[in-house]
């Protein structure tokens, strides 16, 4: 393996110096870390809140239930994956620092009843941490660690089904689609592996390290590169069909409507491109640095964009055009997620973890924690 380290031109992001590994996909660097992130199903939202995995109500922020319940007396870690949610689980997991000299830290796995918050099970056998969360379908759990291992877990057990050894550590999601898992290692690689036995129908080879989660529409996977380009990959063979050239890392995951591809660089660009052809549509500088991919409203008018600055912005899917901005204090570095008429937007260093905004107007719906008024 190449020992060199290559890095890119500098890159005016706090967040990204606490991630950023050597473009070469050689061993060493600084160790990653992630940031929180959410999902909603059936009208709860469930959140990795540091010290916490929260279940809430989606529609007035109400809490259902907590994990742990009083994280000072019953510490689990740090919590910072998304959630996976299915099959009557939640599914997180936690960094747990050692406690003494010779203490090493751990990497842990957990599995929660979706209606309780009661562990089920819980996972420490990865050796490195857990960037990204996982994702749930046909009675396994499949997730990416910085070991560089594909870990299967059975759902109802914990126990590992298979494992499979990529070249370098893995910090994408997968996208799992009926016996496929779709899967992105730090080693330049897109893998298509067997669900059931995590053997390699095929892998697509890039110029850059892959981090997101690939789009799937039609017979077709969208996913971009730290090589500064998105890619259209034939989902069957691993061949290219195309790729786009944009001005910086694509390290979001980018989303489709209709014929048009949506896609941010870390520079905070957003693109839209053709589907099909790859050819650029339109192109919006938002101004600020951008971590993660973006979200679109239902009915595909709107493209929701989070900004390391605490903007959450809502652009004109047809031409790029900012419609309203939301404000936070705080940093927005993960995807936000949006549920009919609401938007939701996950934040760190700020005195909120969660605002819901209206999709039409950015106006506020609810914060958690909730405000508390001070006692004149």
């Amino acid at each position: 393996m190449n020992q060199s380290r290559t890095w890119r031109r500098p890159i005016a992001l706090a967040m990204l110096a606490a991630v950023i590994l050597s473009v070469s996909g050689c061993t060493g660097g600084v160790r990653a870390s992630s940031w929180t992130g959410l999902t909603v199903v059936d009208e709860r939202l469930y959140a990795a809140d540091l010290e916490q995995v929260v279940a809430l109500n989606a529609a007035d922020g109400e809490p259902r239930w907590a994990f742990p319940e009083d994280p000072k007396k019953d510490g689990r870690g740090a919590f910072y994956v998304t959630p996976a949610v299915g099959e009557g689980h939640v599914i997180v997991a936690s960094y747990v620092p050692g406690g003494g000299f010779f203490s090493q830290p751990r990497n842990i796995v957990w599995a929660l009843d979706v209606e309780t918050g009661n562990e089920l099970w819980h996972f420490e056998d990865a050796a490195g941490q857990y960037v990204e969360g996982g994702a749930i379908s046909g009675g396994l759990f499949v997730i990416g660690n910085s070991d560089g291992n594909i870990y299967a877990l059975d759902v109802e057990s914990g126990e590992p089904r298979w494992i499979f050894k990529t070249g370098h550590r893995v910090w994408a999601t997968p996208l799992i689609v009926s016996d496929i898992v779709y899967i992105g290692s730090m080693d330049r690689y897109l893998y298509a592996l067997d669900l059931s036995t995590g053997e390699v129908r095929w892998k697509f080879h890039a110029e850059g390290a892959f981090a997101a989660t690939p789009a799937l529409r039609d017979d077709t996977l969208y996913i971009g590169a730290f090589d500064d380009r998105l890619y259209a990959i034939d989902a069957h063979t691993g061949t290219e069909r195309w790729h786009f050239k944009g001005e910086n890392w694509f390290w979001g995951s980018p989303v489709i409507y209709d014929d048009t591809v949506y896609a941010t660089d870390v520079s905070g660009n957003v693109y839209a491109v053709d589907a099909e052809s790859g050819e650029q549509i339109w192109h919006h500088d938002l101004g600020a640095p951008v971590r993660a991919g973006p979200a679109l409203a239902e009915d595909g008018s709107k493209l929701f964009v989070g900004s390391q600055n605490g903007t959450l912005y809502a652009l004109n899917t047809a031409d790029g055009l900012v419609l309203w901005l939301g404000e936070s204090e705080g940093q927005v570095l993960s995807t936000p997620v949006v549920d009919g008429s609401v938007v939701y937007e996950m934040l760190i260093y700020g005195p909120h973890r969660i605002r819901a905004l209206y999709v039409d107007n950015g106006r506020e719906v609810w914060v958690h924690p909730p405000v508390v008024e001070e006692q004149k």
